[in-house]
C-alpha cells in the first residue's frame, strides 16, 4: 500500500528554524541542503517500511534519529504524518513527546 507523506504544521516549522539556524550559523545553505537530502532519503525508507522506526511509549508515535536529528512520525492506513523533527543535542527536558 502507497501511503501519503505528510508534513505537519509543528514539523514544517521545526525544519524551517533547523535550516535557518544553520544558515545564519554557518552563513551559507549547504550544510542545510544536505540536512534536506538527508531528511527526505530517510523518509522515503519510513514510506516503505513505516514500522522502520522506533515507538514512544507503546503508542503510533514513531521515530528515526538522522543525524543529530530525531524525527517523529505517525502512521495512518494512507498516511505517514511528520509530527516534529527535535535537535537531540538540546536538554532532554524539552523533547517534545513525553
Amino acid at each position: 500500500m502507497v501511503r501519503r507523506l505528510i508534513w505537519s504544521i509543528t514539523a514544517q516549522n521545526s525544519r524551517k528554524s533547523i535550516f535557518d539556524y544553520w544558515n545564519f550559523r554557518n552563513k551559507s545553505k549547504i550544510y542545510s541542503n544536505k540536512l534536506n537530502v538527508l531528511f527526505n532519503e530517510n523518509l522515503k525508507i519510513v514510506l516503505r517500511l513505516p514500522e522502520f522506526g522506533n515507538s514512544i511509549n507503546n503508542s503510533d508515535i514513531k521515530f528515526i534519529i538522522i543525524s543529530h536529528f530525531e524525527l517523529t512520525y505517525k502512521i495512518t492506513p494512507t498516511e505517514i504524518i511528520v509530527l516534529d523533527i527535535w535537535d537531540t543535542r538540546q536538554r532532554p527536558d524539552n523533547f517534545p513527546f513525553k
